[in-house]
């Protein structure tokens, strides 16, 4: 009797599947890759008994490569071989979500593989496939064998952990720990953020039956977590099927479509196994200001304090009024608790000579300023990035700022002292301080002490590592010693995969100018300076001298900006460093964002508020929320529409793209028919989660944005306008023709069939 034989060959294990001529299971194995594929395939092909009878074989996976191309091997996508394995059992399958070790993948069927079938999988992020599971179980100190009994071991609701960047999820966990959660709901959180994740990947609902496989497959939480989000997702119950061997489907399917092959099966040379690297120029040292310890205040004098109280640190400097030189600073990690950090600065300011201090005036800046503005008595409460580029305009007022965090990055363009472009990092740590720090840890190499940057400076050349995710990246630093690529050569090239990272995802296609200000506490480490100046050779870098605490000097800088002779309304040092306040939580339902506000109650009954997406709460820090020219504009386009009034038909009208312009056109028109115009309502949670369900392209937002609105018009709407605008204006020569985006001009016709509007959608072209 011939076999036939199915290798997924993944990046984290190699599974093999052996089936006989009518497709019947003979033997399951695997092996984890600890060195190279190569050996880990050879051992699986050792111990198989029946490599001599084996007739046609065929390979699977992200390494499927590593097979001689003359050995008549067959090579099958992932994606077809669990459709082949998974409706070999199971014919009526119309949903396979797999979840492996560094992908994921979601496969909607209609008719097994005789008709189209849609395939959607992650990107290159850790977030939602089991390298993110196995990150965090390692930090919380539990074997994955443990993992979903204690999981399920929760019962009731969890706490939500990001479904995004698994180092940034690390953050969620912290805070979680330190106010006393449970291991358990921690874990099936985890788990929920997986579910989050993979039904993220699919627009609409998930067509029942819905079969899970890939090695997270025995994992029972996550299960009971996809079963949960699923059913509320399709508006009914759904429960996820596993199906026998799941973890070895792709194989199966491998080797089920390798039958009626002939191939040569055996063992695969390893002689020159190991990897060759590309070799780059080393780092080169150029040493970088350290600022001098200052001393203590000892004599009275009048200045301003800013705080930067951010998600991984908090950070506290006074300037001096007249020179508006630093005149004390502290820094130290927030962790969690940023009422605690605060009270501490306070502490550490006093120990400084703070009491010394009149205050004249408190900046506070980071994602935690409205609750600790309220907190300290701050008369200014200003954005990461308009404190930021206050600090350097101090440096350079033509210079480009960058600025990397713990968990964030920054970028500001400035021509002639204006900003003109911004951007921050999305959610991935990968070009943040954050991303050191984890894989220096993984190497046993310490980054504050300075040992990071040494060993960096030592090497002869630099490797490219590649620029990926952080969890991800742990698999190529961790190939690299395996190849005995030494660790000096290994740290250099991990500095200069963070300027990459940043320059590939948070520059992008921006154009920078001449000249540069790096700030952020980590250009402490002189190797992430030198791998910058290496990958901008064109430009002129200076590093802030105070680079760590920056955001707190923009912050005191326009508190005196803003110093109009008033009494500061700071409570004080030694009152702030003593104070006490009572932390609440309840939700907003004001609108159909539902935000959680974290309501803050000082001695004395006053309250204040953080964490609304718009000004509701946070506002009454501020005492007065502020009319803006964009309320104006908004009142002036829609000042001709009476919702509920005409006769006849309803004609909506979605708040979108180009509405924003057209409005006044669109409703004056209805408003002549004698119609009943519609519009959408402003854009709310719903509407982003339901637009983002639905659309399909890899578009801008407002584009996304355009199809919940639209969906939320359809039931309630007879007709649906919005035109096709090819050009917005009289053409002026070849140079200029006005065009509108193409995405733009197709998203009538887009929508028409994403939501079977048919010739409910009136779409004139303008």
């Amino acid at each position: 009797m011939g076999y036939y034989l199915g290798l997924d060959i993944g990046s984290v294990n190699v599974k093999l599947c052996l089936v006989d001529e009518d497709g019947r299971v003979v033997k399951n194995d695997s092996e984890k890759i600890t060195f190279d594929a190569r050996l880990a395939t050879n051992a699986l092909l050792g111990r198989l008994e029946q490599l001599a009878d084996v007739v046609g074989a065929g390979a699977s996976g992200s390494g499927k490569g590593i097979i001689p191309g003359d050995w008549s091997w067959g090579e099958y996508s992932s994606p077809l071989s669990v459709a082949s394995g998974v409706l070999h059992r199971h014919p009526d399958a119309r949903t396979i979500i797999q979840i492996g070790g560094q992908s994921s993948l979601v496969i909607s069927l209609e008719d097994g593989l005789n008709r189209p079938w849609q395939v959607a999988s992650n990107p290159l992020c850790a977030a939602g496939t089991g390298r993110f599971l196995e990150q965090q179980a390692y930090r919380l100190g539990i074997t994955m064998d443990d993992f979903s009994r204690m999981a399920l071991a929760h019962e009731g609701p969890a706490p939500r952990i990001a479904a995004r960047c698994s180092v940034f999820a690390k953050s969620d966990l912290i805070h979680l720990q330190q106010k006393g959660v449970s291991l358990s709901a921690m874990l099936y959180a985890l788990c929920e953020s997986i579910a989050r994740m993979i039904v993220s990947l699919k627009k609409g609902t998930f067509d029942a039956p819905v079969y899970l496989v890939g090695g997270v497959a025995a994992n029972g939480a996550v299960k009971r977590a996809l079963d949960s989000i699923l059913s509320l997702r399709n508006g009914h119950p759904v429960s996820v099927r596993v199906p026998e061997d799941c973890s070895h489907i792709e194989a199966l399917g491998a080797a089920l479509l390798s039958r009626g092959r002939r191939s040569d099966v055996k063992l695969i040379p390893v002689s020159e196994n190991q990897r060759r690297y590309f070799e780059t120029a080393p780092l080169v040292y150029q040493p970088t200001p350290t600022p001098a310890n200052l001393p203590p205040i000892t004599k009275p004098c009048r200045g301003y304090l800013g705080i930067d109280i951010g998600s991984t640190s908090t950070k506290a400097v006074i300037l001096e009024d007249f020179t508006g030189n630093i005149i004390a600073k502290t820094y130290l990690m927030t962790a969690g608790r940023p009422i605690d950090a605060v009270k501490q600065v306070m502490a550490n300011l006093l120990e400084k000579g703070a009491g010394e201090v009149d205050i004249a005036g408190v900046g506070v800046t980071g994602s935690g300023r409205y609750l600790v503005g309220g907190f300290v008595g701050a008369d200014i409460i200003k954005n990461e990035i308009t404190a930021q580029t206050r600090a350097a305009s101090e440096i350079d007022v033509e210079a480009d700022i960058i600025e990397i965090g713990g968990q964030d990055s920054k970028l500001v363009l400035k021509r002639n002292d204006v900003v003109i472009d911004c951007q921050m990092n999305k959610a991935c740590a990968a070009g943040t301080g954050s991303f050191i720090d984890e894989l220096a840890d993984m190497l046993g190499v310490r980054v504050i002490n300075g040992d990071f940057a040494r060993l960096a400076f030592t090497a002869p050349l630099t490797i490219d590592l590649g620029t990926r995710c952080a969890a991800f990246m742990s698999q190529s630093v961790t190939s690299a010693q395996q190849d005995g690529v030494p660790l000096p050569v290994i740290t250099a090239s991990l500095a200069i995969a963070i300027a990459k990272n940043y320059l590939s995802k948070v520059v992008s296609h921006r154009k920078l100018g001449r000249r540069i200000i790096l700030t952020g506490a980590v250009f402490y480490n002189e190797a992430v300076v030198a791998a910058f100046r290496q990958q901008l050779p064109e430009h002129h870098l200076a590093v802030a001298e105070h680079r760590e605490v920056s955001g707190a000097v923009g912050a005191a800088l326009l508190a005196r900006d803003a110093g109009d002779g008033r009494v500061s309304a700071f409570k004080g040092f030694s009152i702030v460093a003593e104070s006490n306040c009572a932390l609440t939580t309840f939700p907003c339902y004001h609108c159909d964002n539902n935000c959680t506000i974290t309501q803050m109650k000082l001695p004395g009954g006053v309250l204040s508020y953080y964490g609304s997406r718009c000004d509701r709460y946070d506002a009454r820090v501020d005492r007065a929320k502020v009319r803006t020219a964009f309320d104006d504009r908004e009142q002036l386009l829609l000042a001709d529409y009476r919702e509920g009034t005409g006769i006849g038909p309803s004609v909506g009208i979605p708040r979108a793209l180009l509405v924003h312009d057209l409005a006044p056109l669109l409703i004056g028109f209805l408003n002549a028919l004698g119609v009943r115009a519609m519009l959408s309502s402003k854009t709310t949670s719903k509407i982003i989660e339901q637009s983002i369900e639905l659309a399909y392209t890899d578009s801008c937002f407002p584009v996304k944005l355009l199809h919940g609105h639209v969906a939320a018009l359809k039931a309630k709407a007879d007709f649906i306008l919005f035109p096709s605008a090819i050009r917005l204006g009289l053409k002026e020569g070849d140079e200029n023709q006005k065009y509108a985006c193409p995405l733009v001009q197709a998203s009538p016709y887009i929508l028409r069939e994403v939501l079977g509007l048919g010739e409910k959608l009136l779409s004139p072209v303008f």
